[in-house]
């Protein structure tokens, strides 16, 4: 029952600890003398086997063990962290994370294909090297020796209990006494930093359970120890038949409980001084307010706990985030309805009530995004890891920067947008960075750089990758495209670079002309292009042979409730997305220029291919007249111009999957219900020009 209680939280919280236990060892691997990171990966070592523990995953237990007592060996000077230790943390690391996954699947933390037992046997090995053998260090085994000792001291200072002693919990006690049960107050103290303190907390009940005992009252509340709501210690008046030593050995044994007080006590005495001390806060009270005491234990207490408040977070199952969307989604089109509905029987007398639904439905929409947003570091932080091995076995030196990591972005793509940027490092890698003779030769620093980066603009997210490696070769690509008959010889000599590098996104193309683990099968580009159209984004590339590469992609910010604007080509409502139009106007016939065979406008000296909607979406249409409606499109660093009959207006929509039998449209990216019931198509803008 507990195991399945906690499962989630433990596959969380473990999650957590394995990145950062990778994030910590490239540190380390960098400066093998830090040992303030050493420390830190020493501890979440010791709070994973505490864990694992707790969960009887004893596989995982053991492996966490082995790693934290040669870590503990580094740590108190009896061993050196060599190039082959990290290695095999790394490993550990690795099959920690294999075993966090078969947990997650079968319930399980064996693994059949790995040789987890050849590794603990190494991590001992290591251990057998070492003056310390490996043992739990002094200052451990003096804290266990001493836990009975320490609390007896401790129960001298206690002259009363922080539980509130009532006259039924003085009968209860009695009645526990005349069969033959002794009362105790005990206080027990979690480590700092433990993981899944309930958890602990419930082993501890279970342990004075399994004795016989009974607890027969709680600091704090068992409701308010469930819920985690507790710092390090709890306090338990309990009745049992177990002497205090047998008690205190048995609690002490729980996973990161740090040190137990253990006293017999009387209860009513302990009453009587608790009555005793109530009288002497109320005297104080009359000689001195509260507001004059600017440094009291009360009022920083209740300070500390204003600022937990803060900082409190919850940990919630995504299918709800779902749904709570999705009533949000149909609470705007109520609202849309609701409008429209007014304007059709001009009804005036709600329009102050109708406005103030409409700020608390959009307050409500923005929290509910806000909500579903989460740091693009839950992407980011799994790549310095790959990028570190990648470039070890390419024999290759990489200084790999990450900025932007607290760019928030919709739950959704944080799910989808990993393997694209995957795909992206992994070319940087193996395409981009030159070894380091050549880069030498080139006169470059002998370290290539890659930089991931992750920030707003407006309505949008922009990732990029970027290198300082060779860039791309404009001639080798064309070259490629020209023997595989996607263009002629002379459409390759007069197509700008950007449209030459954008063949590489091509099914299939590739100018690798060795066939390695990493890359040269042409797959990859064109993974990259479909994961982010799929999620209504775009990806461009700029690159300069010798200087570097940069590849953008652009997302927006969330695919559930999106501004669009609304236009209609004859009796037809289109919806195009607000973040990708860069403005509207009115042009006239007069205004269109043909250049090779593309209609063009002229905007303050740019020129701009221009599409008319009906022609694209092959609509009948009546003599166009003399003024149009243009809506220009901005695709990265491209513009196109839409003409449509009529600009509707700005609209909230909720975008609707078309489903699998359109998923081969590529105009249309969804739909959406307006107020009035009908259905307008969202144009995908992406696709729309192509």
């Amino acid at each position: 029952m507990m195991r399945d209680e906690y499962l989630g939280v433990f596959i969380d919280e473990s999650r957590e600890a394995i990145q950062r236990m990778n994030d910590i060892l490239l540190e380390v691997e960098q400066d093998p003398e830090n040992m303030e990171a050493i420390n830190e990966l020493f501890r979440i070592l010791h709070t994973l086997k505490g864990m694992a523990g707790t969960m009887e995953f004893n596989t995982m237990m053991t492996l966490c063990h082995r790693m934290e007592n040669v870590l503990d060996e580094i740590r108190n000077g009896r061993m050196k962290l060599t190039e082959d230790i990290i290695d095999k943390l790394f490993k550990g690391a690795d099959i920690l994370d294999q075993m966090l996954n078969m947990i997650a699947e079968e319930g399980t933390d064996e693994l059949t294909d790995v040789d987890v037992e050849g590794l603990i046997g190494h991590f001992e090995s290591i251990l057998g090297q070492s003056p310390g053998g490996g043992k739990a260090s002094g200052k451990e085994e003096k804290r266990e020796e001493s836990v009975e000792e320490e609390g007896e001291s401790k129960e001298e200072e206690e002259e009363s209990l922080p539980i509130e002693v009532t006259d039924e919990l003085i009968h209860v006690a009695k009645e526990a006494e005349k069969k033959g049960f002794k009362t105790y107050y005990i206080k027990v103290f979690l480590k700092e930093g433990t993981q899944l303190k309930a958890a602990r907390m419930y082993l501890v009940f279970h342990k004075i359970e399994d004795m016989g005992g009974e607890i027969l009252r709680t600091n704090p509340s068992v409701e308010d120890i469930e819920d985690e709501k507790f710092d390090w210690d709890v306090d338990l008046i309990v009745v049992a038949k177990q002497d205090t030593e047998k008690l205190l050995k048995a609690l002490s044994s729980v996973s990161d409980v740090d040190r137990v007080i253990i006293k017999e006590v009387s209860l009513e005495e302990v009453k009587k001084q608790q009555e005793k001390k109530e009288e002497k806060p109320k005297e104080i009270e009359t000689k001195k307010a509260p507001s004059s005491s600017p440094a009291s234990p009360a009022t920083s207490k209740d300070h500390d706990k204003k600022k937990k408040k803060i900082t409190q977070t919850v940990r919630v199952d995504i299918e709800k985030l779902d749904t709570l969307m999705n009533l949000m989604g149909e609470l705007v089109i109520a609202r849309s309805r609701i409008v429209e509905t007014l304007k059709k029987y001009n009804i005036k007398e709600i329009d102050e009530s109708l406005a103030q639904l409409s700020r608390i439905t959009l307050d409500l929409q923005n929290i509910v995004m806000k909500i579903r947003m989460v740091p693009i570091a839950y992407v980011f932080n799994r790549f310095p890891r790959m990028v570190r091995d990648l470039a070890k076995q390419m024999n290759k030196e990489v200084n790999f920067i990450i900025k932007g990591e607290d760019t928030e972005l919709d739950r959704t793509f944080v799910e989808e947008i990993g393997d694209p940027i995957l795909h992206l490092l992994r070319n940087a890698i193996d395409h981009g960075i030159e070894s380091k003779e050549e880069r030498i030769a080139k006169g470059k620093p002998p370290v290539g750089t890659i930089v991931l980066s992750a920030r707003h603009e407006g309505n949008n997210v922009v990732i990029e990758v970027s290198d300082d490696g060779r860039g791309l070769d404009r001639e080798k690509i064309a070259r490629k495209a020209i023997e595989r008959g996607l263009i002629d010889e002379t459409r390759a000599a007069t197509l700008p670079d950007e449209e030459i590098f954008q063949l590489i996104f091509l099914p299939g193309f590739s100018t690798k002309d060795q066939v390695t683990e990493v890359s040269g099968r042409g797959v990859g580009m064109d993974v990259v292009k479909n994961v982010v159209e799929s999620l209504k984004g775009s990806v461009s590339i700029e690159s300069q042979k010798d200087k570097g590469t940069r590849v953008t992609i652009r997302l927006p910010l969330t695919l559930a409730i999106i501004q669009a604007l609304l236009v209609k080509v004859n009796d037809l409502v289109y919806a195009i997305p607000i973040a990708s139009i860069d403005s509207t106007l009115k042009i006239t016939k007069d205004d269109i220029q043909v250049v090779q065979d593309q209609e063009v406008v002229v905007i303050r000296q740019e020129v701009i291919p221009i599409i008319k909607l009906w022609e694209t979406l092959q609509i009948p249409h009546d003599e166009e007249s003399e003024s149009m409606n243009v809506v220009i499109i901005r695709i990265g660093n491209k513009k196109y111009g839409v003409v449509v009959d009529t600009l509707i207006g700005q609209d909230d929509i909720v975008i609707k999957s078309l489903g699998k039998l359109f998923r081969d449209v590529k105009e249309f990216s969804g739909g959406a219900v307006l107020g009035d019931g009908s259905i307008a198509l969202i144009l995908d803008v992406t696709n729309l020009a192509v």
